[in-house]
């Protein structure tokens, strides 16, 4: 049972990798990089200053997924308009684009990046930016230790609520800049 659900969470969380218009292996105007609302029929209610991490594992895979409110990484929620504010969005998916700026794996655990992709979505006064990454690793089991970088990348996100489903356990935790570790020593074999 376990594993049926966790394989669920990877669909879901796998989907990005069939939109190729996300990928971030090639570079294009972000200007208006925001999904339709096929993609997304609502936002989800969120409390600014608390994002997101969704982390599964699935055989050597990490799966990473961000979700963070407009004014935690841009200081604002409507959809940008303005140039500076046009230009704080493409900043802000510049940063989001690279899984280095967003979180540290240890480089023992032989971790290559298969896929990423960050996007904002804007609907009626919200907006949240959505950042993934899927990691193959080779030595998987020698992590013990996954560092977060986000709430330094994004000054107004206070804290992150992680949502982690591994193969010999699952968790939900809450970091904040003083704590920001998440310590998975035995929790990927």
């Amino acid at each position: 049972m376990k594993f049926f659900i966790s394989l669920l969470l990877m669909i879901s969380f796998y989907s990005f990798a069939e939109d190729d218009h996300h990928d971030h292996n090639h570079s294009h105007d972000h200007t208006n990089e925001e999904s339709s609302k096929k993609d997304k029929k609502s936002l989800d209610a969120h409390v600014h200053g608390v994002s997101i991490l969704n982390l599964v594992q699935d055989m050597k895979q990490l799966s990473f997924e961000f979700e963070m409110p407009g004014f935690d990484v841009v200081g604002f929620e409507y959809k940008a308009k303005k140039k500076e504010d046009i230009k704080k969005v493409r900043n802000a998916l510049s940063i989001l684009s690279d899984y280095k700026n967003m979180i540290n794996v240890p480089a023992n655990a032989n971790c290559k990046e298969e896929k990423s992709s960050a996007k904002v979505i804007n609907e009626g006064s919200h907006s949240e930016f959505i950042s993934q990454y899927l990691l193959i690793c080779e030595k998987l089991s020698s992590i013990k230790n996954i560092g977060i970088q986000n709430l330094d990348s994004f000054p107004f996100s206070k804290e992150l609520k992680i949502n982690l489903i591994a193969k010999n356990k699952k968790i939900t935790k809450t970091i904040n800049k003083q704590d920001n570790i998440i310590s998975v020593d035995g929790y990927f074999n």
